[in-house]
């Protein structure tokens, strides 16, 4: 089975340490940030499959934090803080959280919380993603693992289909190189390494995509690349 990630957000050291040492007990690779702007920006490079989001920090608060993250990704949140007031709850609900735990809370209680929203995410993803992927007028067959334009079949590397169908497969998220080389290259990524822009420009050149004018795969500079969900 593979390994999920966590992204634990709060300033509290010895709260990331406990949630840490649970959880990585319970099979997850745990990662750490201390406010909500180094949050953030792991949030950008890397895929998580959940995150435990403290609401009161310093630099960037959770919820602050919660809303740019909902520009880019649908990672499910879990907010973690000391407030038990209705309207904090109702602010972290409207902000996109996925669920939400008052401190202190019982580590059993956390993981069932876990378990069950990312069994609630997997089925979704079952139960939605077609055998065909439409984009505008592209047509991504995920079983032939072909892409035809307009009727016509694309002569595309592995590598440029992979890119395609995972962005087409997740519209509206932004996939950074880091994130798009670790899933397809199935290894480390390193900073130099240029191989999924090189990919990518093929990819844009065969479906006749232009960077600055995009009709399929828009880059969001600094981030990473999306497709827009349908409107």
């Amino acid at each position: 089975m593979m390994q999920k990630n966590m992204l634990v957000v709060d300033d509290d050291e010895d709260i990331r340490e406990m949630i840490g040492t649970y959880f990585t007990r319970e099979g997850y690779k745990v990662c750490f940030a201390s406010d909500g702007k180094e949050g953030l920006e792991l949030a950008k490079q890397n895929n998580y499959a959940i995150i435990l989001l403290d609401v009161m920090m310093p630099q960037m608060d959770g919820y602050t934090m919660l809303a740019n993250l909902r520009l880019f990704s649908d990672t499910p949140v879990i907010l973690l803080t000391a407030k038990g007031e209705q309207m904090s709850k109702v602010k972290g609900f409207t902000k996109g959280c996925d669920d939400y735990l008052v401190k202190p809370f019982d580590f059993a209680e956390l993981s069932l919380r876990i378990q069950a929203i990312l069994k609630r995410v997997n089925d979704v993803v079952i139960k939605e993603e077609p055998n065909i992927l439409i984009v505008k007028d592209l047509k991504i067959d995920l079983e032939g693992h072909s892409v035809k334009k307009n009727g016509i079949e694309l002569e595309l590397t592995s590598k440029e289909y992979k890119i395609l169908r995972i962005l087409a497969s997740n519209r509206g998220r932004v996939y950074s190189t880091k994130m798009l080389y670790e899933i397809i290259w199935k290894e480390p990524f390193l900073e130099n390494d240029n191989s999924v822009i090189t990919h990518m420009r093929n990819l844009r050149d065969k479906i006749g995509d232009k960077v600055k004018d995009s009709r399929y795969i828009r880059t969001i500079w600094g981030t990473g690349y999306k497709i827009e969900k349908e409107d």
